[in-house]
């Protein structure tokens, strides 16, 4: 069955698979929010986020204008360093972290 997607109910967690391997929902990234910007010059890049990671058991990506350029305007504070706030969850278990700008973003649910 490699390669098709499967569903099944074990345990009350569905599986899914689309490469032949099992991936449990508390092994699947669910991004709850998503910020980007300097202080409170932020923008909302959950919609960003969840292009990239969700339902993904993990995801690595460079903070970057460019990748986070769904909502407008492109740079929310020209000149300072920003950071990337995301929240997330893996199952019940809810998750944190801030990256750098420049820098790998690396969620997980390991």
């Amino acid at each position: 069955m490699r390669g098709k997607v499967v569903s099944l109910l074990a345990l009350g967690a569905a599986v899914a698979t689309t490469s032949g391997v099992a991936v449990a929902d508390d092994a699947k990234i669910q991004i709850t929010g998503a910020s980007y910007g300097y202080a409170m010059n932020r923008k909302d890049v959950k919609d960003d986020v969840i292009k990239m990671c969700q339902d993904k058991p993990s995801c690595s990506f460079k903070v970057t204008n460019e990748n986070l350029a769904i909502h407008q305007p492109l740079d929310p504070s020209p000149g300072d360093d920003k950071g990337l706030m995301i929240f997330w969850k893996c199952g019940d278990t809810a998750k944190k972290y801030q990256f750098a700008e420049g820098k790998s973003a690396t969620v997980d649910c390991k």
